[in-house]
């Protein structure tokens, strides 16, 4: 019945905005073929996305195996500042690998969805104190 009606009278379909963040963290490009995801190629991604007006969320599909902490943590905040700025949520869909700053990234979202197959793991070292607090 809706395709009869004139286009002002239907209902609008929901529009979910995708980032697709996939590959190295750092903060120079990954070589000949290969860019890495950093503050300046993510930002502008994110930017775009949250803008769509009538988006109730912003889906970001992560897939990396890491990288640059600094980089990691400059996007996650950027994540969380865009969602609050514009009052979306974030959903976080985690694809193959989202290890070490990819995991990072996908902190930022108010939701983390991953297949059980999936290689979801957040790395910390442990720190002289940590260590020297042990017990073996």
């Amino acid at each position: 019945m809706q395709r009869f009606l004139p286009k002002r009278f239907r209902k609008q379909r929901t529009i979910v905005p995708v980032v697709r963040l996939t590959g190295m963290i750092a903060a120079e490009s990954g070589g000949i073929g290969r860019k890495a995801l950093s503050m300046a190629t993510v930002e502008p991604l994110l930017d775009k996305a949250f803008e769509i007006k009538d988006a109730p969320v912003v889906a970001i599909e992560v897939n990396s195996p890491g990288g640059s902490p600094v980089q990691s943590r400059l996007i996650f905040r950027r994540i969380r500042e865009l969602a609050e700025k514009h009052d979306r949520k974030v959903l976080v869909f985690c694809e193959d690998v989202a290890a070490s700053g990819g995991y990072m990234i996908a902190c930022a979202g108010d939701e983390i969805v991953a297949d059980p197959s999936s290689i979801c793991l957040l790395y910390t070292s442990p720190s002289p104190r940590d260590l020297s607090t042990s017990r073996m």
